[in-house]
């Protein structure tokens, strides 16, 4: 008997009890909330700033593979060395993609931001010969003096893009560069 009565006064474990659920805890309940309020500006600038350089990154690394698959173009042979369109169509090719098998020419690139050269140097082994400062006409050349004539080509792509949005302090607009050189092979 005495242990029912024991078994009766037992309260069952579980949920706390409505009134207790619902009373509040401490006075400082929406200190959280307003911390957050504070805070938020300052997160939205620094998420905005990643944006801004994620997309900088972007460009220029377009820019740079633009310029790349220039010269990966003109150096397959030297017909396609002296090709200047076909260099800068691969430029903006590979900057702008293609619909239905042709190039789009608007997009990050322009024709007038890509610049195509080639020319030819003497390499006497020392390796740095496709410098293009040394370059000159490959029919003033001739013949090499103690190194072998090589033809070289060379690919520079700009592009200008606006930022975003305004920051106090920062430039509107950036310029981003690239440049590729390579020996035409033979």
């Amino acid at each position: 008997m005495e242990h029912e009565t024991a078994q009766r006064h037992q309260k069952p474990l579980g949920p706390l009890p409505l009134a207790v659920a619902w009373q509040r805890k401490t006075a400082e309940g929406g200190q959280s909330l307003i911390e957050f309020a504070w805070m938020l500006p300052f997160l939205l600038l620094l998420f905005l700033g990643i944006v801004e350089l994620g997309r900088a990154a972007f460009i220029t690394m377009v820019v740079n593979n633009a310029a790349t698959a220039g010269v990966e173009y003109g150096s397959q042979n030297e017909g396609k060395a002296s090709d200047i369109v076909g260099m800068q169509n691969s430029a903006l090719c590979d900057a702008n993609g293609q619909s239905a098998g042709v190039c789009n020419t608007t997009g990050i690139l322009t024709a007038a931001n890509v610049t195509a050269t080639f020319g030819c140097t003497c390499d006497t082994g020392n390796g740095g010969s496709c410098a293009p400062a040394s370059w000159s006409s490959c029919a003033v050349i001739g013949s090499c003096e103690g190194g072998v004539m090589v033809q070289c080509v060379q690919v520079k792509t700009t592009a200008t893009f606006n930022s975003l949005f305004n920051y106090p302090g920062l430039p509107t607009m950036f310029t981003a560069n690239g440049n590729a050189v390579m020996r035409v092979r033979k």
